[in-house]
């Protein structure tokens, strides 16, 4: 990694395929939403949240992945300015800092698409759903979709009451095809819990990412949650909405699309085990909340598609 105190030119490793097509014609001033050791938040002119990665995170929509090693050095602050030109990103750094330049040229296009599981035999997809359930209960952490911790208090222990009453809300409203109770279900949970993407938030996160799959029975759920994070998308965080929205055009980070490839190619369940460990490592809550969601949307998907 180069000097900060010197002028130089940081490089993109991969980033999202959409964001770099965006990004090669996008121009004008933006700015840092968020910096964080790992990850930069960015606004682009627009007010679009992309995020600039550490070379050791995985790939996710809307982010490029970097050749920093930590962000720590660099000077970056919330509020600073942002210069967009035709692929390449300058950040307004304070002194004795110097702007920081990132170009996106060379950069390995990434696909956040989603396979499709309509090839699955009658069964895989509950199958699954038991897999997933049992790793995630045995290796999730504790303190959201999962349950309260062993030292939760009642702040957490009521957190963790309305998180279950909204999911019981949302999930009987998708299997009655009520698109009413499921927009109290997904109000119920919608920023709900602690941390940059609430644990309500991963929930529907994975559920989207199943109903947002090609031929999915629950694809009448992603328009009613559209629209819900359209009127209320400022009960939850920025970095919550931008995932949730990519949910329900069917993209996820790497280690969420790699699991699904896993299941798409109807592998062993003790195949399973390494890439569900890897997305109960995202965030401190996040991977198991998500994974919970997604567990919910296969057993729905199996129940709606019927007997074959």
């Amino acid at each position: 990694m180069r000097c900060h105190n010197h002028a130089g030119e940081l490089r993109t490793g991969s980033g999202d395929a959409r964001l770099l097509d965006l990004l090669r014609t996008l121009s004008g001033t933006g700015s840092v939403h968020s910096a964080f050791t790992r990850v930069v938040n960015l606004l682009t002119p627009d007010g679009t949240l992309i995020a600039l990665a550490a070379r050791d995170c995985g790939d996710a929509p809307r982010t490029l992945v970097t050749e920093v090693a930590t962000w720590t050095e660099h000077g970056l602050e919330a509020g600073r300015g942002v210069t967009f030109a035709t692929g390449n990103i300058s950040v307004d750094v304070p002194h004795p800092h110097r702007p920081l330049r990132l170009t996106t040229e060379g950069a390995r296009p990434w696909h956040a698409a989603a396979p499709s599981l309509t090839a699955l035999p009658p069964g895989a997809l509950a199958a699954a759903a038991t897999v997933l359930d049992g790793l995630c209960r045995t290796h999730g952490p504790l303190g959201g979709m999962l349950g309260a911790g062993p030292d939760a208090g009642p702040m957490e222990i009521a957190v963790v009451r309305a998180l279950d009453e909204g999911r019981t809300t949302l999930v009987a409203g998708v299997r009655a095809g009520d698109d009413s109770r499921v927009r109290r279900g997904v109000l119920g949970l919608l920023g709900l819990g602690p941390g940059l993407t609430p644990a309500g938030d991963d929930f529907l996160t994975g559920l989207a990412l199943v109903a947002a799959l090609p031929g999915s029975r629950l694809a009448a759920f992603v328009p009613v949650l559209r629209d819900v994070l359209a009127e209320h998308g400022a009960r939850t965080t920025a970095l919550a909405l931008a995932t949730l929205t990519e949910a329900a055009d069917g993209r996820a980070r790497a280690e969420l699309i790699d699991l699904l490839r896993q299941l798409a190619e109807h592998r062993p369940a003790r195949d399973l085990n390494v890439p569900v460990r890897k997305v109960l490592a995202i965030g401190h809550t996040s991977g198991g909340d998500t994974l919970s969601g997604l567990v919910a949307g296969f057993r729905l998907e199996e129940e709606l598609r019927g007997p074959l």
